[in-house]
C-alpha cells in the first residue's frame, strides 16, 4: 500500500528543470561529441524541432493525465467514502450478528436444574416424540396385523372342525406364520444393533404359539364335550363302548382322530426349536386327543391331593401313588382296545397308547412331587418315606412293562438321536462318539419319577443326610442295647442269616445280627436308585463308615481286654495299678470261662460281619457297582481316597484288580480281628492252664515212690491236676458250644498241642534221666489218659463228630506217656526193640504199646527217663 502511495505522488510532482537540464546535456553530449558535429547541417535544428514537438505532445498527455488523474482521484475519494461508511455499517451488523448469536446459543445450550428449557431442547423432545409415535403406529400395525391372523385362524378351524383337519383348515394360521417369521427377520438388524431381544419380537412368538394352542383347544372341547357323553373319566369297559350309539361312537372317534391329524400337520408346520425340543419341553407335551382326556382326571387329583381334604396329606403319599396306579389299571383296557386303533389311523400307530397314557398320568405326580418335596426338608423321616413311596411306584411302573420308547416321548428321542448320529457322519470320529452318547440314548431310557427329587442335589442331599442320620442313631441304639454283646442262636435272620449260619455256625452276638440287618436295610434303600452316582453316595457316606465303627467298636473291645488281662501285662508288673474300677476284680472279668466270653463275643461278631461282607461281595448288585465305580473316572477317584476300599488306580497291581470284590480291605481288616481274637483265645487258655499246672508239676518233684505205689491207681488222678483239668474242660466246653465245629477243631489243636508240648517239658524233659519209677510212668500215663478224657466229653458238648477229634492233638503227650508208662515187664523188650531192632520190628513194639507219632531217637530220648533203664 505504501508503494502504490509513493508510485502515485511520485507521477503527481511537477517535473524537476535541474534533472531536465542534465538529461539534455547528457543527449547533446552523446549525440555531438565534437563542434564540428554541432555544425554539421542541420541536425541541430532538426532535434531541437522534435524536442519542442515532443514536449508539446507531453504536455498534452500531461494536461490530459492530471484531468483524468483528478477525476480518478475525486471518484477514488467518493468510492472510498462510500465504502468506509459501508464498512462502518457493516461492522455494526456484524456486532449485532454476534450479540443475536450470543442470545440464540444460551438459548440452544441444555439447561441448567429448574431453568426454563431451551428450544433447542423442545425441537429435541419433539423430534423424539414423533419417532416415538410413528414406531407406535408401525408396531401397533404389527400387532393389529398379527391379532388379526389369529382371530381368523381360530376362527377358520372352528368353522371346520366336523371336516378332517387340512392344510386348507389351518391356511389362517399359516400365514399368521410367514407373517411372523417375515416380521422377525425384518428386526433381526434392529436386535443386533440394541443388543437385546426386543419385546415385539416375543409377543408374536408367544401370539403364535398361543393360536395354535387355541386352535388344538377348540377341537380338545369338543372332544372332551363327547367323552362326558360316555362318562368319561369313569372306566369305559368294552361293553359299554360297544353299547354306545353308533353316532357318539362315530363322532368320539372322529374327533379324536382329528385331533392327531392337526398334531401331525402341527409337527410340519411348526419348525421345532431347541427349546421344544428339549427333554423338560417334551416331557410336558404328547398326543393331544390323550391330553385332553387327561384334563377332567388331573382336575379329579387335584381336587383330592391338592386341596385341603383329608386325603391331602404329607405324611401320605403312598395314597397318590396309589390312585394312579389304579388309575392305570382301570383304564388299560379301554386304551389297549379302543385307543390304540384310533392311534393307527391318526398316523401314530407306533405309539403305544397305554404307554402314552401312563406318561401323561405321571405328569401330574410330577407336579405333585415338586410342591411337596420342599415342604419335606425339615422332616427326615417322611422325605425318607416319600423316596421310597416314590421308588416302589417306580418299580411297579418299569415291572407293568412301561417303556418309554414307546411312547410319543421317546418316538421325539429317538428322531433326534438318528438326526445326530447322521450329522456326525460328517464330523470327525472324536465328536461322532460325542454324539452318539447322553443326553438323546440315555433320555429313551425312562429314568422314573425319582429322578425328580434325586435330581435335585440339594434334595437328594437332604435325603441322604436324613438316612446317614437315622442309620447312625440305629447303629448308636445297636451297640448301646443291653443285650448288644450277647450271644444268641439264629434267629430271624433271613435267607441271607441263614446261609451264614450254615457256613460259619448259628451263633452269632446279637448286636452283629442287627448290625448286618442294618446294612443290608441301607443296601436296599438305594438299591432300587437310578444312578451310580447316587449308590456311591449311600456307599460312601453311609455304609463304609457304619463298617469301619463296627470295626474299631470290634477292635476297641480287644484292646480294652488286653489292658485289663494280667496275661498280657506281666511284662509290665503294676502297669494297671489303679486304673481299674474300685470293687471291680479284673482277674474276673478276664479269665476263665468268663473272660473268654468277652473274647468269643468279638470274635463271633467279627466272624459274622466277615462272612456276611464276603457274601455281598460277590453278590451280582455288589459286583455291578464296583464295576461302574471303576468305570467312572470321579467315583474311581473317590474310591481310591478311601482306605476302606481295594485300590483301582494307577497304583494298583494286576494283584490288586484281579478278582477283586468291593470289601476286600474290610474282609481282611475283619480277618485280622478274628485272628486276632483266635490268637488272644489260645494264648489264654494255655496261659490258664499252665499257670493252674504249676503246683501239679511241683508236686512230680517231691513225690516218694513209696508214696507213688501206695496211691496211684488208674481210677485216681492228683489233687493238684483237678484244677487244671476243670479249667481245661470247662474253657474247651463253652467253645464247643458256642462256635461253629471247623472253628473250635483249629482252636483245639492248636490249645492241645501247644499243652500237651509244655507238659512234656515240663513233666519229662525237664526232670531228666532215669527220674520215672515204673509206678510214676504208669500214674502219669493215666493222668494223661484222663486229661484227653475230659477234653473228649468237653467237645461232645459240640456234638459226637467234634468229640471224635479230641484225641489226635494230645498225640505227642500219649506217645510220651506210653513210653514213661510202660509196664516194667515189657520195659526190656521195648529197649531192645528201641535199640537193637530193625524198623519193622521196632515199629511192631510201638503199636503194641500205643505208640504213633514218635521217631526212634525220640523214643530213644524218653525211655531213658525212666529209672529202671540200663543203658
Amino acid at each position: 500500500m505504501s508503494a502504490i502511495t509513493e508510485q502515485l505522488q511520485a507521477l503527481l510532482s511537477p517535473p524537476l528543470a535541474p534533472k531536465s537540464q542534465e538529461r539534455t546535456l547528457e543527449f547533446l553530449n552523446s549525440t555531438y561529441p565534437t563542434f564540428d558535429a554541432l555544425n554539421d547541417g542541420d541536425a541541430l535544428d532538426k532535434a531541437v524541432e522534435d524536442a519542442e514537438n515532443r514536449s508539446r505532445e507531453l504536455n498534452q498527455k500531461l494536461e490530459l493525465s492530471s484531468t483524468t488523474t483528478a477525476k480518478k482521484i475525486t471518484s477514488t475519494l467518493a468510492s472510498a467514502s462510500t465504502y468506509l461508511q459501508s464498512a462502518k455499517e457493516l461492522s455494526l451488523t456484524r456486532h449485532s450478528l454476534v450479540d443475536q448469536l450470543s442470545t440464540l446459543t444460551e438459548e440452544l445450550l441444555p439447561s441448567e436444574p429448574g431453568q426454563q428449557r431451551t428450544l433447542l431442547e423442545e425441537l429435541e423432545d419433539l423430534h423424539a416424540r414423533l419417532n416415538e409415535l410413528q414406531n407406535s403406529r408401525n408396531y401397533v400395525a404389527v400387532l393389529d396385523k398379527a391379532l388379526e391372523l389369529s382371530e381368523q385362524a381360530v376362527t377358520e378351524i372352528q368353522s371346520s372342525k366336523e371336516n378332517p383337519v387340512s392344510e386348507t383348515s389351518l391356511s389362517k394360521y399359516m400365514e399368521l406364520q410367514n407373517y411372523v417369521s417375515t416380521t422377525v427377520d425384518a428386526l433381526k438388524p434392529a436386535e443386533s444393533v440394541s443388543g437385546e431381544p426386543l419385546k415385539i419380537v416375543a409377543f408374536l412368538r408367544d401370539l403364535r404359539i398361543r393360536t395354535w394352542k387355541d386352535i388344538v383347544g377348540v377341537l380338545s372341547e369338543s372332544l372332551l364335550a363327547i367323552a362326558e357323553q360316555l362318562r368319561w373319566p369313569s372306566p369305559i369297559s368294552q361293553d359299554l363302548y360297544d353299547s354306545l350309539e353308533a353316532a357318539d361312537k362315530s363322532a368320539f372317534e372322529n374327533t379324536f382322530v382329528n385331533l392327531l391329524l392337526l398334531q401331525a400337520a402341527g409337527e410340519k408346520i411348526n419348525a421345532p426349536t431347541a427349546e421344544a425340543n428339549s427333554i423338560s419341553a417334551l416331557r410336558k407335551q404328547g398326543l393331544y386327543p390323550l391330553q385332553a382326556l387327561l384334563e377332567p382326571i388331573s382336575m379329579r387329583f387335584r381336587y383330592h391331593f391338592d386341596g385341603k381334604r383329608q386325603t391331602n396329606r404329607l405324611d401320605k403319599p403312598e395314597w397318590y401313588f396309589t390312585h394312579v396306579l389304579n388309575l392305570m389299571h382301570e383304564h388299560k383296557p379301554f386304551m389297549t382296545t379302543n385307543i390304540q386303533p384310533l392311534l393307527g389311523k391318526g398316523g401314530y400307530g407306533d405309539v403305544n397308547a397305554f404307554d402314552e397314557f401312563c406318561r401323561l398320568l405321571f405328569g401330574l405326580l410330577t407336579r405333585k412331587l415338586k410342591r411337596t418335596v420342599p415342604l419335606l426338608l425339615t422332616t427326615p423321616a417322611i422325605l425318607a418315606h416319600t423316596v421310597y413311596q416314590t421308588l416302589i411306584f417306580d418299580g411297579s411302573v418299569k415291572d407293568g412293562g412301561f417303556e418309554i420308547r414307546r411312547t410319543w416321548e421317546g418316538k421325539q428321542r429317538l428322531r433326534q438321536a438318528e438326526e445326530e448320529r447322521k450329522k456326525a457322519k460328517t464330523t470327525t470320529a472324536r465328536e461322532a462318539k460325542r454324539l452318539s452318547k447322553p443326553p438323546y440314548e440315555a433320555a429313551i431310557e425312562w429314568e422314573g419319577l425319582g429322578e425328580v427329587i434325586l435330581g435335585r442335589k440339594d434334595w437328594f442331599d437332604a435325603w441322604l443326610q436324613g438316612e446317614k442320620q437315622f442309620a447312625d442313631n440305629q447303629y448308636n441304639e445297636i451297640i448301646s442295647s443291653p443285650d448288644a454283646w450277647q450271644i444268641s442262636d439264629d434267629g430271624d435272620s433271613g435267607d441271607s442269616g441263614a446261609q451264614l449260619s450254615a457256613d460259619y455256625g448259628s451263633r452269632a452276638t446279637t448286636s452283629a445280627r442287627r448290625f448286618k440287618a442294618l446294612v443290608e436295610r441301607v443296601t436296599e434303600r438305594y438299591q432300587p436308585l437310578p444312578h451310580i452316582v447316587q449308590k456311591s453316595h449311600f456307599l460312601f457316606d453311609i455304609q463304609l463308615p457304619l463298617l469301619e465303627a463296627y470295626l474299631s467298636r470290634i477292635a476297641g473291645s480287644l484292646d480294652a481286654y488286653e489292658r485289663l488281662s494280667s496275661s498280657f501285662v506281666r511284662a509290665v508288673p503294676g502297669a494297671l495299678a489303679g486304673q481299674v474300677g474300685h470293687g471291680v476284680d479284673s482277674k474276673r472279668l478276664t479269665s476263665g470261662v468268663e473272660g473268654l466270653t468277652r473274647v468269643v463275643k468279638a470274635l463271633v461278631s467279627a466272624r459274622w460281619i466277615k462272612a456276611a461282607m464276603d457274601a455281598w461281595g460277590e453278590d451280582l448288585s455288589f459286583l455291578e457297582l464296583w464295576h461302574a465305580i471303576q468305570e467312572n473316572p470321579v467315583l474311581r477317584a473317590r474310591a481310591e481316597a478311601q482306605t476302606m476300599l481295594p485300590r483301582t488306580g494307577a497304583t494298583a497291581t494286576l494283584d490288586d484288580q484281579a478278582d477283586s470284590t468291593m470289601f476286600d480291605v474290610l474282609v481282611k481288616q475283619y480277618g485280622d480281628v478274628v485272628n486276632r481274637a483266635e490268637d488272644m483265645i489260645d494264648k489264654q487258655i494255655c496261659a490258664e492252664v499252665e499257670t493252674e499246672l504249676k503246683p501239679y508239676f511241683a508236686s512230680q518233684y517231691e513225690k516218694t515212690e513209696s508214696e507213688n505205689v501206695g496211691e496211684s491207681n488208674a481210677l485216681s488222678i492228683p489233687a493238684t491236676l483237678v484244677s487244671p483239668v476243670s479249667l481245661l474242660s470247662s474253657e474247651i466246653s463253652f467253645l464247643a458250644q458256642t462256635l461253629p465245629t471247623a472253628e473250635v477243631t483249629g482252636m483245639y489243636r492248636r490249645v492241645a498241642t501247644s499243652l500237651a508240648t509244655h507238659i512234656i517239658q515240663r513233666s519229662v524233659s525237664h526232670r531228666g534221666k532215669a527220674q520215672f519209677t515204673p509206678a510214676e510212668g504208669q500214674a502219669f500215663k493215666d493222668e494223661c489218659a484222663t486229661l484227653v478224657e475230659t477234653c473228649r466229653m468237653a467237645l461232645s458238648r459240640g456234638g459226637a463228630a467234634l468229640a471224635k477229634r479230641a484225641d489226635l492233638p494230645w498225640q505227642s503227650l500219649t506217645d510220651v506217656a506210653a513210653i514213661v508208662g510202660v509196664p516194667e515187664t515189657e520195659f526190656d523188650k521195648v529197649v531192645v526193640a528201641a535199640f537193637d531192632r530193625d524198623d519193622t520190628e521196632f515199629e511192631q513194639a510201638m503199636k503194641e504199646i500205643g505208640v504213633r507219632a514218635l521217631s526212634r531217637i525220640d523214643v530213644q530220648n524218653f525211655l531213658r527217663a525212666r529209672a529202671d533203664f540200663r543203658r
